[in-house]
């Protein structure tokens, strides 16, 4: 026999090696699917990731703040509208998007930077579709200056041009650029 296959009795095919290891029966019935590996994160957090973020409308603490849900983009709408309200910056982005994730850590400190003359939140595209689609956002990372009505956007993962935007818009601020890298 030597591991070669045999029709048996009822007219199943098997081997004398499976006979062996399934003590005769049928190896589909005894076999169970492989473990699945573990995905472990290593300490790395995901700031997009939905199932990491506090439950609620606008997502607190670092900036940019996340926004979960549509009350939450209309309270922050209603705000910007607000005489001598703060300049609003959104990021319409997606958590798979490779020029998104370049731009984070730009955005983090850029919304340091401006934190007194800004508020900065992120939109999640696949979250906010309608919205999107309305505001005409095209490619990602797009960023839409708002203060009462859509003062200026900027597409894709200039720091730059993001920061001169933001800076044309706020009034009367002046920006230590001493420690910029060129």
């Amino acid at each position: 026999m030597n591991g070669r296959t045999v029709e048996s009795s009822n007219g199943e095919a098997t081997s004398q090696e499976a006979e062996q290891k399934c003590m005769g029966l049928s190896c589909c019935s005894q076999r169970s699917p492989p473990p699945r590996p573990k995905i472990v994160d290593r300490g790395i957090s995901n700031p997009w990731n939905p199932a990491r973020q506090e439950q609620g409308e606008v997502q607190q603490g670092k900036m940019p703040m996340a926004i979960q849900s549509n009350q939450g983009l209309k309270d922050v709408l209603r705000q910007a509208k607000q005489p001598n309200s703060k300049l609003v910056v959104l990021e319409f982005m997606a958590p798979w998007s490779e020029p998104c994730k370049f731009m984070r850590p730009a955005m983090e400190e850029i919304a340091a930077r401006f934190k007194e003359h800004a508020d900065f939140y992120t939109l999640d595209v696949e979250q906010f579709k309608t919205f999107a689609r309305n505001t005409r956002v095209e490619a990602l990372p797009t960023f839409l200056l708002v203060r009462d009505t859509i003062l200026q956007r900027v597409v894709g993962v200039s720091k730059d041009d993001l920061q001169r935007s933001i800076e044309k818009h706020t009034t009367n601020i002046v920006v230590d650029r001493t420690n910029e890298s060129i």
